[in-house]
């Protein structure tokens, strides 16, 4: 049973694959989204390094 199982999984992620990848539109936007999400993820590395670079500055030994 366990065979049959895996057999019709393995046979619809070949029919899955067969159909084609996403369309150059879809590729071109995802793209841009993944540059968008990678430059709001630096500026906000930025202002928490900066952040903690204050706090550290301005907290005084005891």
């Amino acid at each position: 049973m366990k065979k049959v199982i895996f057999g019709l999984f393995v046979a619809s992620m070949f029919a899955l694959a067969s159909c084609g990848g996403p369309s150059d539109k879809d590729v071109k936007a995802l793209d841009s989204l993944n540059s968008q999400l990678d430059q709001a993820l630096q500026d906000l590395n930025t202002t928490v390094d900066s952040v903690a670079a204050t706090v550290d500055s301005t907290v005084a030994p005891e």
